[in-house]
């Protein structure tokens, strides 16, 4: 395992190498400078994980020096050393960024607690730096799987709104999803450096809402105990993601629309407004018209909400990138479960291909992880998926006869599933062949061979 390394800067030398070998002893890789300039120059070559600067040192002090350290790299961690009569300056170095302060007559034990102290705090923020990277890998709008026209239209708008701090309404059925569209576009924001703080209003009672959404104060309800910030303070900076913002209560749709016009939050038992600085963004499977004209949705809130509208296609009107979609949830789970499959067979394609999938894309992700669980060869067969997918497909494609012998039967189902498929994938992009056949991966000559062999009239659907 490597050793953590601290850089000492220390213009007295005998302290210099008496700190030097003492942390060298204990375990620690250590570099030295015996001034300011130094110091700052070992720091952008030796990337330490510690720096311990004095603070008073000639030209350069620890002030100084703590301050060009910051302005290089915000995460990291600095001990200053204090001699005696210089508490109040190592005092406005912790308020200027320094983790901690240590007089030089140090206690070797009270010492190493500092620094592990330090050091802990350094490899939560190197973590947090690699997870942040990891989210903003994983929340690119290139990993947003598909290539039909219908999603492509939706990554377009998506990369024109990201930058602007406007508020946007993401609809779409359940498992479209709308949550993975918000993270996309808050990662690829201005905002990418502060908070992603999502909360689903269906997945909480009532009473409950309020409290979650805006804060506490100790005593507001029976349970209060304590004051507790809510998530739209913890949001501050950053984005914060209602989903389901159809199922919000009726009397907090009020106070929401309050803030979005003030910019400003009460906590539940609280006169004192507090100033917050959030993007909104909603997401909901419900007719917000609909709810409008019932009663159960303020006009007025809606306009707010959706200064730009998302809507996600569901997966049925996506017909193209189902076998994308199929591909990449295989190997992603073949990888984690270190399984050999490798491939779907044509049997399972295409009952993927004539499944509806009311559950999208989610449902989709969810049969792929039961299909490389249960598969024991090198692809994906019929028996691997589940046999509501395979019975309903059936159905969708028309239930075979029994009453023909098992081949003809066997033809009809596929003729009314190729017949169902064509007129599907031809609806999608208005009878044009050529982008038809491009976004679903299919040849254009078996495609026109198919539309032949059916005598299809592709004008009727232009």
């Amino acid at each position: 395992m490597q050793k953590e390394k601290i850089l000492v800067i220390d213009d007295e030398l005998d302290m210099l190498s008496g700190c030097q070998k003492f942390l060298e002893t204990v375990g620690y890789a250590v570099v030295v400078a015996e001034s300011g300039e130094a110091g700052i120059a070992l720091f952008e070559t030796e990337n330490p994980d510690l720096v311990i600067v004095d603070l008073k040192m000639p030209r350069i002090d620890g002030m100084a020096v703590l301050q060009s350290i910051i302005a290089r790299d915000q995460e990291a961690v600095v001990i200053i050393f204090t001699g005696y009569g210089t508490i109040e300056g190592a005092v406005e170095a912790i308020k200027a960024g320094a983790f901690d302060f240590i007089q030089k007559l140090f206690d070797p034990e009270e010492f190493l607690i500092v620094i592990e102290r330090a050091l802990k705090l350094r490899r939560a923020r190197v973590e947090n730096i690699a997870l942040k990277q990891m989210l903003d890998t994983r929340f690119r709008f290139e990993n947003i799987i598909g290539n039909s026209e219908a999603i492509t239209q939706v990554f377009g708008l998506m990369q024109k709104i990201s930058d602007i701090d406007a508020n946007v309404l993401i609809t779409g059925e359940s498992g479209t999803g709308k949550e993975l569209v918000a993270q996309c576009i808050h990662t690829n924001s201005k905002r990418s450096h502060k908070r992603f703080v999502p909360l689903n209003c269906g997945g909480l009672p009532e009473n409950l809402v309020e409290s979650e959404i805006f804060g506490h104060t100790k005593g507001a309800f029976t349970d209060a105990k304590q004051n507790r910030a809510g998530l739209m303070e913890h949001a501050r900076g950053g984005t914060f993601f209602l989903d389901e913002i159809g199922e919000l209560p009726m009397h907090l749709q009020v106070k929401f629309l309050r803030v979005l016009e003030d910019h400003k939050i009460r906590r539940l038992g609280s006169n004192q407004e507090i100033e917050i600085d959030i993007r909104l963004i909603s997401a909901t499977n419900r007719n917000i018209k609909e709810l409008i004209r019932e009663g159960r949705f303020r006009e007025d809130l809606f306009y707010r909400l959706n200064t730009f509208e998302l809507h996600l296609p569901p997966l049925r009107e996506r017909q193209g990138d189902i076998h994308l979609l199929a591909h990449h949830f295989l190997n992603y789970f073949a990888e984690t479960s270190e399984k050999a499959v490798q491939g779907i067979s044509t049997e399972a394609m295409d009952m993927l291909c004539g499944y509806t999938w009311p559950g999208n894309v989610r449902e989709l992700m969810h049969v792929m992880e039961r299909a490389v669980a249960l598969s024991d060869g090198d692809a994906i067969q019929l028996d691997d998926l589940p046999e509501n997918l395979v019975g309903q497909t059936a159905d969708t494609i028309g239930s075979a006869q029994t009453d023909l012998p098992f081949l003809e039967a066997k033809d009809a189902v596929i003729e009314k599933f190729e017949r169902t498929f064509i007129d599907r994938l031809l609806k999608a992009h208005n009878g044009n062949v050529s982008r038809a056949a491009r976004q679903n991966g299919t040849d254009r000559r078996t495609l026109q061979r198919l539309i032949s062999k059916y005598a299809i009239d592709v004008s009727t659907y232009r």
